[in-house]
Formats: structure tokens, sequence, C-alpha cells
């Protein structure tokens, strides 16, 4: 029976591989949301892997930005793209981001609690 369901699910996806068509990129508003979508994905998933730090978010924010610049600067230098589409490529990838990083931080994961004291302290031996 387990060998059965384990052969359909690979059946249904190699079925769904072999209907989808070639994807083109444009500048249009799809593309960056989905270059947005990524950069928030990324950066979802860092926070939670360096959930113990207190600067979690910026650093889910810093890992998934450099990410999304690498990316752009790469296909710019093999695939001899232009620079203003990179660019506002890279930018969706960084604003999508900070909001992964943001949200995920402030609404999905527990605060993070620290000992940190403010004020003064009087300390007398008697």
């Amino acid at each position: 029976m387990d060998l059965g369901n384990k052969l359909m699910k690979k059946l249904f996806v190699v079925l769904l591989l072999g209907l989808l068509k070639n994807a083109y990129g444009y500048d249009g508003i799809t593309s960056e949301v989905s270059h947005a979508a990524g950069g928030a994905v990324i950066a979802g998933a860092v926070v939670k892997v360096v959930d113990d730090s207190p600067n979690r978010a910026w650093i889910g924010f810093g890992v998934s930005t450099t990410v999304g610049i690498l990316a752009q600067a790469y296909e710019m230098s093999a695939q001899n793209a232009k620079f203003a589409p990179s660019l506002l490529d890279a930018g969706a990838h960084a604003l999508g981001a900070a909001l992964g990083a943001w949200g995920t931080d402030k609404y999905i994961l527990l605060p993070v609690v620290n000992r940190s004291y403010s004020g003064v302290m009087f300390y007398k031996n008697f």
C-alpha cells in the first residue's frame, strides 16, 4: 500500500513537470512580486535558523538581500543582462526580505528575552 502511494506521488510530479511550459521573465508587477516573495521566504528561513539571536531580523534581512544582490550580479555577468532591470529585481528582493524578516520576527517566532538592566543601582556594605 505504501509503495503504491509513493509511486502515485512520483507519477503525479512527473506529469505536472511534463505539462509545464517555459517561463520568461519581464519587468512587470508579477515578476517583481515573485522576487519579493523569494526574498521574504529566504529571510524568514534565516530568521528561523538564528532564532536565539537578538538581532535575528537584521541577520535574516542581510543574508537574504546579499543572496539577491549576488544572484543579480551573477545574472548580469553570465547573461550580459542590463543594469536597470537587475537593479529593479534586487530592490524587489530586498523589499521582500525586509518584510519577511520583520514579519517572521514579530509574528511567527517567540520573542527573544534578554537580561538587561537600566537605571541606577545603589550598593552599600554594612
